[in-house]
């Protein structure tokens, strides 16, 4: 399961493999977006409260991976 602060491995657009940390949660589509119990969910502002991400918006979202080179960015795709 997804947690922020785990330990991730993912390979970027190239097939390099990194590993790291997971520091955040961003997204293209929505302004507020956090990780819970290993689903991404939105604030939506229709209903005043915190919704999964729907399928057809999550390749908006990314993840933030403090590495021993810097950060790097990745999506669900690219993690195993």
């Amino acid at each position: 399961m997804l947690k922020i602060g785990n330990e991730v491995k993912f390979a970027n657009e190239v097939g390099d493999i990194f590993s790291g940390e997971l520091t955040e949660v961003l997204s293209d589509s929505y302004d507020d977006v956090r990780l819970r119990n290993g689903e991404v969910e939105y604030w939506s502002k229709k209903t005043k409260k915190y919704v999964p991400v729907r399928e057809k918006h999550e390749d908006s979202v990314f993840f933030e991976i403090k590495t021993s080179t810097g950060l790097e960015y990745a999506s669900f795709k690219e993690f195993f």
